[in-house]
């Protein structure tokens, strides 16, 4: 009885440490939470403005708006989280991706856990594994990002660009996103913009759009990275509540059990004593 008494008893210590871990996680998140959420509020406008002004550019003369041969591969822009323990949402990002890449094609991972997951695997080609935070994620990161994009695209090694990222719902709900930037035609009917917009270029449509293009892809994935970063926050919040509830739930047990096999021992003790004197 004593054995047992002791075995719950620590199991009680290594719960307790576990919720207080996650009590602490929960309160960073939490803390951070509100600031990524006003920049992904600011960005969201641009990024919705941008989109339909690209949209509406497909029926341009242009290499940019032509669809490829589909035996080119596509280069999938990932954006993953720096951590874990945020429920599933790096998984789900992964998920999302499995359905849609096919072997051989560019991948291009933004955030540590994003990188990790497509290191090592080999039927994909790896872009670089140099963008390791989200977090950190600045302006010239998503410059660099959109220049290897476009230098690809524009050499005729790549037919799409895709950029898979989270969409932020609510503080609940967070779901994987597809946008696909390039060729602007797919872009188009994603966006449902079929209208000719009357625009003249000079000196051509294929120069400023040339010209644009890298601007445009930066501007999207640096709005997508701070909706995701906030998605991640927001699910790491969620799932380390959901754990120190659990592990609320579990003490109050384990302090019940406790204390069943603490007044069982006692009565025990007491019984052999009346016994021994009797004798």
């Amino acid at each position: 009885m004593g054995a047992n008494i002791k075995a719950i008893r620590a199991r009680i210590k290594s719960v307790d440490s576990t919720r207080h871990i996650t009590k602490a996680m929960e309160l960073v998140a939490s803390s951070k939470i509100k600031k990524a959420s006003e920049r992904m509020e600011r960005s969201r406008f641009y990024k919705r403005v941008m989109l339909d002004a690209f949209a509406s550019l497909s029926s341009e003369d242009s290499a940019y708006s032509v669809r490829r041969s589909k035996e080119l591969p596509t280069l999938y822009i990932i954006v993953a989280g720096d951590r874990g323990l945020a429920g599933g949402y790096n998984n789900n990002i992964f998920r999302s991706a499995m359905t849609m890449l096919r072997e051989g094609d560019y991948i291009l991972p933004v955030g540590k856990r994003a990188v990790d997951h497509y290191r090592n695997r080999n039927i994909f080609r790896l872009i670089t594994d140099e963008f390791m935070s989200v977090e950190h994620f600045e302006g010239k990161d998503s410059h660099k990002v959109a220049e290897i994009a476009k230098d690809l695209y524009d050499k005729g090694e790549i037919r799409a660009v895709c950029l898979i990222s989270t969409k932020f719902n609510s503080m609940l709900s967070q779901t994987p996103d597809l946008i696909r930037l390039l060729p602007l035609r797919d872009l188009a009917v994603e966006r449902d913009a079929h209208e000719k917009v009357a625009i003249e270029y000079e000196p051509s449509a294929e120069e400023v759009l040339a010209a644009l293009i890298p601007e445009y892809i930066s501007g999207i994935l640096a709005t997508s990275v701070a909706e995701s970063y906030a998605s991640e926050l927001a699910a790491r919040r969620a799932a380390m509540d959901t754990a120190t509830k659990n592990a609320d739930e579990m003490l109050g047990e384990l302090n019940l059990t406790y204390n069943r096999a603490r007044q069982g021992a006692i009565t025990q003790e007491i019984t052999e004593i009346v016994a021994g004197a009797n004798a």
